[in-house]
C-alpha cells in the first residue's frame, strides 16, 4: 500500500498558516503473499486500508463517489491525519517493546542455563550416592552369598558322593549276583546301575568315574555272553528244552534291560535253533520237499507252535511275541523253498496240484492271521491294523505260475464253446424255455471260476482271467449265437418253430447282455483296485447288441418271405382294367393273415418287449419300402385302379397300426408315435397314388396336381408317375414339355422329392416333408388344393375350394381328425398334407369348420353304419380304431368317391357333374 508521509511545516508567504500536503511514495511496500495472509489471519482487521490488495483509487472513489461528496474533503483529511498519527504512535510503542523484550529474553536464557547446570550437578550427586549404597550392600551381603554357594556345592557333593557310593555298592553286588547267576536280582541291580551311570555321564573326565563306567560296560558284555551260553546249554541242538525254565525266564529280564539289539539277537538265535530241524527235514531235492508234501510243512510248524506254547512260551516275556517272529521266519524260508521248487517243476506240475497247494497255503496264512489278530490286543483294538503280517507271506510265490491255471480255464472254456457250436436244438415240448441253456451254463462257469480265482489272487492272474472271460463271450456271440440264425436267402418254411429258433437266440443275446454287465460289476468288486481301470466288457456288450440287431433283421426277413406271395398276387392284378372300386382286395387279407400269424408268434416268444417294438419299427420300414417298389410292378394303373389301391392302402395301414396288439389277449392303446410312424411311411405311397389317380387331361391340371403333391422339379420323377399311369411315350412328350415350361419361376419346388425316393429304389427314409399325416383324407388333400385356393385352408373360408377339400377328406376311411374343440376344419386336414407349407392363413378354432356340415351331406356324419369312419375318431383316440374305424361302410364311401371323381371329369369337360 502507499505510504502517506506528512511534509515538514514551513512559513508561507503573507503570514498565512501552512497547509498540509500528502505525497505518495513512488514505490509501495510489497510483502510476500504468505506473510500478508498470516497478518490478515492474526489481525482479523476489516479496515480497507489493511486489505492485501489495497487500491487507493478505488478507496478514494468509494469515499467520494460523486461531485456532491467533495465538500467533505476536509473532514476526511482530518480523519486520515488522525489515523496516521495513531499508527505512528503504535509503531513507536511496538519498537520500544521489542527492544525491551530482547534484553529480557537474554536474561531468561542465562537463567535457564544456570538451572540446567544445577540439575546436572544434582543428578551426578545422586548417582554417586547410589554407587556408594550398592557398594555398602555388597559389603554387607558378601559373606551371606559365599555361604549360599558353599551350601549348594556341599549339597551337590554330598549327593554325588552318596550316588557314587550307591553305584560302587551296586556294581559290586551286580558282579556277585551275576557270578551266582541270580538273574532276577541281577536285572533289578542292572537297571539301578544303568540309571546311576547315566547321572555320571558329565564326570567322565574323572579317572575313577571313567574306570567305573568301563567296568559296568564290561559287566554288561559278560552278562550277555553268560546268558547266551545259558540258553545254548538250556536247549539241545535239536531245539529241545533241557535247562531251568525259571533261570532262563529271569535271564530274559536281564536281556530286556540290556537293550533292543541284545533282545533281537537272542530271538533270532532261538528261531534259527527251532527251525534248524525244519531245514534239515525239508532239504531241497528230497522227496519230502516235493510240492505235493507242502501240507506237511505247515503241519510241522503247527507241531512246533504247540511245543512252543506249552514249553517255551513261559521263558520269554509276552511283549517279545517270540512266536510271531518264529512264524515269520518260517514263512520266509518256506516261500524261498517253494519258489525254487516251482521254478524247477513249472513245466511238469499239474494245475490241480498247483491249485491244491495254493489253497493249502492260503488257508495256512489265514490261520496264522487269525491266531495273532485274536491274541494281540494291540492289533485287535487298532482299527488301522488290517493285517497281522501273514497275509500274502507265502502265496505271492505262486502268482507267476497261475498262468497255468488261467490256461486251464481257457482250455475248459474252449471245450465248452466248441460243444455249444454243435446245433443246440430248442425243446419243442417245453415252451417255458426262452433262452439257450448254453448261455446259463457259460455264466455259471464264469461265476465259479471268478470265485475260485478271487481266493487265489486278485492281481495280475485275476486280470488275465477277466480277459479270458471277454474273449470267450465274444466267441460265443459271434460263432455260436450268430451261427444259429438263418442265412440270407434261407428258403426254409416259415412256421412257428422257425420263428421260435430266432426269438430264442434274441432272448439269449438279451440275457447275455444283461448278465455281462452284472459280471463286469462283480469283476470290479473283486479285482485289486490297481487293475480296475483295465477291466471293461464294453466290446462284449456291443457283440450281443449286434446279435440282437441281427435277430431283428432275421425276423423281418422271415415275415417278408411270408407275405411275399401276397405282394406277387398284388402285382398280378389287372390294375389298368379295373372298372369300379369295390371292397379291399384279397391280397390285403393275405397280408393281414400273414402278419397276424407271424407277428403274434413273435409277440409271444420275445421276452423283452423293447426289442419287439424295435422289430415292429423295422418291419414297418421294410414293408413300406417293398410295398412302394411293388407299385412299379403293378403298372399300368388306371385312375379307378389307383382309387382301389388307395382303398387297399388304407386297409393295410389299419393292419400295420394294429401290429403292436397282435397276439395280446387284452388290447392296449397303440402309442401315438407308432401311429405317426406308420402314417408317415404309407403317406408317401398314398401321395404317389393320389398323383396317379388324377386325370391326365387337362394337362395343366394334372401337372398342378403333381407340383402340389410331389412338389419337385425332377423330370425323372414326373416320368415315373406317367409310366405308372401307363401313358404312351407320344402322350408323355407333350406333358413333359408343359412340365418343364410350368416349373419356370416356381422357386418353392424341390430338386428331388422325398416321396419319390421309394420309386427310385432309395432307402425308405421317412420324412415329415411330403408325408400325409394320420388325419388327412386320401383324396381331399389332393383335390382340395387343386381346385381351391389358399383361403380354403382357413377356418372361416366358405369358398368352393374349401368345401371340396373338406368333402374329399371326409369321403375317405381315414377321415379328418377332430380339432382341439371337436370341429373338423379344413386347416386340420391341410396341416398334415404334403403341401401344408404352401397354404396361407391358419385354421380356425372350429366354430366355422365345414367338416361337420359336409360330412352329413355324404352320409358320414349321421349314418350309424359309417360313424366309426367319421371325423370324430382320430388317430390317438382311446379305445377306438386308430385309423378311423373298419371298412363296414365301404360301399357308401366308394359311391362318394365315384361321385367326386365324376364331378372332376365333368369339370374337365366343362359339363356339370351329377349331384
Amino acid at each position: 500500500m502507499a505510504a502517506i508521509v506528512p511534509p515538514p511545516k514551513s512559513p508561507m508567504p503573507g503570514g498565512t498558516a501552512p497547509q498540509s500536503t500528502y505525497v505518495s511514495t513512488t514505490e509501495a511496500i510489497k510483502l510476500a503473499p504468505e506473510l500478508n495472509s498470516s497478518i490478515t489471519t492474526i489481525l482479523r482487521s476489516k479496515d480497507p486500508l489493511d486489505a492485501q490488495e489495497f487500491s487507493s483509487v478505488e478507496y478514494i472513489n468509494k469515499i467520494f463517489p460523486n461531485e456532491h461528496s467533495l465538500p467533505a474533503v476536509d473532514q476526511v483529511l482530518a480523519k486520515l491525519q488522525a489515523k496516521a498519527k495513531q499508527v505512528q504512535e503504535e509503531l513507536r510503542e511496538l519498537t520500544r517493546a521489542q527492544t525491551d523484550g530482547g534484553q529480557k529474553g537474554q536474561e531468561e536464557v542465562e537463567a535457564a542455563k544456570k538451572g540446567i547446570e544445577m540439575l546436572f550437578f544434582k543428578i551426578k550427586e545422586i548417582k554417586e550416592k547410589a554407587t556408594q549404597s550398592e557398594q555398602m550392600v555388597q559389603e554387607i551381603t558378601q559373606d551371606i552369598k559365599s555361604l549360599d554357594y558353599a551350601k549348594r556345592h556341599l549339597t551337590t557333593s554330598i549327593t554325588t558322593l552318596k550316588r557314587l557310593q550307591m553305584l560302587v555298592t551296586a556294581v559290586d553286588q551286580l558282579k556277585a549276583m551275576a557270578q551266582r547267576k541270580q538273574y532276577r536280582e541281577t536285572a533289578q541291580l542292572l537297571e539301578a546301575v544303568l540309571q546311576l551311570i547315566q547321572y555320571f555321564r558329565t564326570f567322565q573326565n574323572v579317572k575313577q568315574i571313567a574306570e567305573l563306567t568301563e567296568s559296568v560296560a564290561k559287566l554288561q558284555a559278560d552278562l550277555e555272553r553268560d546268558i547266551v551260553k545259558d540258553f545254548e546249554h538250556g536247549f539241545t541242538p535239536d531245539g529241545i528244552l533241557v535247562g531251568n525254565v525259571a533261570q532262563l525266564a529271569s535271564a530274559c529280564l536281564v536281556i530286556d534291560i540290556l537293550g533292543d539289539d541284545v533282545r533281537r539277537n537272542l530271538i533270532e538265535w532261538y528261531c534259527r535253533l527251532q527251525l534248524r530241524a525244519y531245514r534239515s527235514v525239508f532239504k531241497p531235492n528230497e522227496e519230502v520237499s516235493a510240492l505235493d508234501n507242502t501240507s506237511r510243512r505247515y503241519a510241522w510248524l503247527k507241531r512246533l507252535l504247540k511245543i512252543h506254547d506249552e514249553e517255551h512260551a513261559h521263558i520269554f516275556p509276552g511283549a517279545w511275541d517270540v512266536s510271531r517272529d518264529l512264524c515269520l521266519q518260517f514263512c520266509q524260508i518256506t516261500k524261498t523253498d517253494l519258489s525254487e521248487i516251482l521254478a524247477k517243476t513249472a513245466s511238469t506240475v499239474g494245475v490241480p496240484l498247483l491249485l491244491q497247494v495254493l489253497q493249502w497255503t492260503l488257508e495256512f496264512e489265514t490261520q496264522l492271521e487269525n491266531r495273532f489278530l485274536s491274541r494281540d490286543v494291540e492289533y485287535a483294538l487298532n482299527e488301522e491294523a488290517e493285517s497281522a503280517g501273514f497275509a500274502e507271506s507265502i502265496s505271492p510265490c505262486f502268482e507267476p505260475y497261475l498262468s497255468l491255471y488261467i490256461e486251464a480255464e481257457d482250455k475248459a472254456l474252449e471245450e465248452k464253446i466248441n460243444g455249444f457250436k454243435v446245433q443246440e436244438p430248442v425243446p419243442e415240448d417245453d415252451l417255458s424255455i426262452t433262452v439257450l441253456a448254453s448261455s446259463t451254463d457259460i455264466f455259471l462257469f464264469y461265476k465259479s471260476a471268478l470265485t475260485n480265482c478271487a481266493k487265489l489272487s486278485r492281481k495280475k492272474p485275476f486280470l488275465d482271467l477277466c480277459r479270458v472271460f471277454g474273449k470267450w463271450l465274444r466267441v460265443y456271440a459271434n460263432e455260436v449265437l450268430l451261427s444259429k440264425l438263418p442265412k440270407q436267402g434261407d428258403k426254409r418254411p416259415i412256421n412257428r418253430e422257425f420263428l421260435r429258433s430266432i426269438c430264442v437266440v434274441l432272448n439269449t443275446a438279451d440275457y447275455s447282455l444283461t448278465t455281462t454287465s452284472q459280471l463286469e460289476e462283480r469283476l470290479w468288486a473283486n479285482i485289486d483296485p490297481e487293475f480296475v481301470d483295465q477291466v471293461s466288457m464294453e466290446t462284449e456288450r456291443q457283440a450281443f447288441l449286434f446279435i440282437i440287431s441281427s435277430c431283428t433283421r432275421a425276423l423281418v426277413r422271415a415275415v417278408e418271405n411270408h407275405y411275399e406271395p401276397a405282394m406277387v398276387s398284388m402285382s398280378k392284378l389287372p390294375w389298368a382294367t379295373v372298372e369300379y372300386v369295390g371292397d379291399q382286395s384279397e391280397y390285403v387279407s393275405s397280408i393281414h393273415n400273414t402278419l397276424k400269424t407271424c407277428v403274434g408268434a413273435i409277440q409271444e416268444l420275445v421276452t423283452n418287449k423293447r426289442y419287439f417294438r424295435t422289430f415292429c419299427d423295422k418291419l414297418i420300414e421294410s414293408f413300406v419300402s417293398r410295398f412302394a417298389v411293388n407299385l412299379t410292378r403293378c403298372k399300368p394303373i388306371s385312375e379307378i385302379g389307383a382309387e382301389q389301391m388307395l382303398l387297399d392302402t388304407q386297409a393295410v395301414k389299419s393292419i400295420l397300426i394294429d401290429i403292436p396288439n397282435i397276439g395280446l389277449e387284452t388290447t392296449t392303446p397303440v402309442p401315438t408315435s407308432f401311429v405317426k410312424f406308420v402314417n408317415r411311411g404309407l403317406g408317401k405311397v398314398e401321395t404317389i397314388l393320389k398323383t396317379a389317380m388324377s386325370p391326365h387331361e387337362p394337362l395343366e391340371m394334372f401337372i398342378d396336381h403333381y407340383f402340389l403333391l410331389i412338389s419337385d422339379r425332377n423330370l425323372s420323377n414326373f416320368q415315373r408317375i406317367l409310366e405308372l399311369k401307363g401313358l404312351k411315350r407320344t402322350d408323355q412328350q407333350q406333358m413333359v414339355d408343359l412340365f418343364q415350361k410350368k416349373q419356370v419361376g416356381m422357386d418353392n419346388l424341390q430338386e428331388n422329392s422325398a416321396v419319390m425316393s421309394l420309386l427310385q429304389g432309395m432307402p425308405a427314409h421317412i420324412s415329415a416333408q411330403g408325408v400325409v399325416g394320420p388325419a388327412a383324407g386320401l383324396v381331399g388333400n389332393m383335390t382340395g388344393m387343386v381346385i381351391g385356393s389358399s383361403n380354403g385352408a382357413s377356418g372361416g373360408g366358405n369358398t368352393v375350394a374349401g368345401v371340396a377339400g373338406t368333402v374329399a377328406g371326409l369321403m375317405t376311411p381315414g377321415g379328418s381328425s377332430g380339432g382341439p374343440q371337436g370341429a373338423n376344419t379344413l386347416g386340420n386336414i391341410l396341416s398334415h398334407s404334403p403341401f401344408a407349407a404352401l397354404t396361407s392363413g391358419s385354421p380356425g378354432p372350429g366354430g366355422s369348420g365345414l367338416g361337420g356340415e359336409l360330412g352329413a351331406v355324404f352320409g358320414l356324419g349321421n349314418d350309424k353304419e359309417s360313424s366309426s369312419s367319421g371325423a370324430g375318431n382320430n388317430a390317438s383316440g382311446t379305445g377306438a380304431n386308430p385309423t378311423g374305424g373298419s371298412f363296414a361302410a365301404g360301399a357308401k364311401i366308394n359311391v362318394n368317391i365315384r361321385k367326386f371323381v365324376a364331378g372332376m371329369r365333368a369339370k374337365r369337360d366343362n359339363d356339370p357333374g351329377p349331384n
